[in-house]
């Protein structure tokens, strides 16, 4: 163990060179102790620079260890169709999920219940057009699918709607907007 302290020679406190702080590092790692010229220019010149990283995503990986999605998913019909029936069956889920929300919400008036029902109002609409977009890919890739028969026909909640409607007439007959 090494004790630093202040040199009495008037130096006032400037750290000694890393192998005084680190000795057995620096003799398991000898790159460690010769530092050359250009290492130290660089070390000055990147210490007053913030670090900076690139977040990237990790693919998605077999079983076996194959990359199963990569940037060429565009290029493979048979994992846009998988993506596509993937869609398919959430979108059918949510439809029911709002068809059993709204259910409910005629019996009770509860804002957590309704909060979902807005939420899932907007999930579903991403969805669709997602699903269409997907549908458009594999359409030039000369894969023919329809929509219509897979997903149940939703216009969108009229609870949600009658309540959004309610709440504008509510606004037009207090006389403006308060601050």
């Amino acid at each position: 163990t090494i004790l630093l302290t202040p040199n009495s020679q008037g130096n006032s406190g400037t750290p000694p060179p890393s192998s005084i702080f680190f000795p057995s590092i620096v003799n398991h790692f000898p790159a460690a102790s010769s530092t050359s010229e250009s290492n130290r220019e660089m070390n000055a010149n990147t210490a007053n620079t913030p670090r900076q990283y690139t977040v990237k995503p990790a693919p998605r990986v077999s079983a076996s260890g194959n990359i199963v999605s990569n940037a060429n998913d565009e290029d493979q019909p048979i994992l846009m169709e998988a993506k596509l029936v993937e869609m398919i069956s959430s979108l059918r889920q949510l439809i029911n999920s709002n068809h059993q929300l709204e259910e409910v919400l005629q019996e009770d008036d509860d804002d957590d219940l309704w909060q979902a029902l807005e939420e899932n109002e907007d999930v579903i609409l991403r969805r669709m057009n997602d699903a269409i977009v997907l549908v458009a890919k594999l359409r030039k890739h000369g894969v023919n699918i329809s929509l219509a028969d897979k997903i149940p026909q939703y216009d969108g909640s009229l609870l949600l709607k009658k309540r959004k409607e309610e709440k504008e007439q509510k606004k037009e007959q207090s006389g403006g907007l308060f601050l």
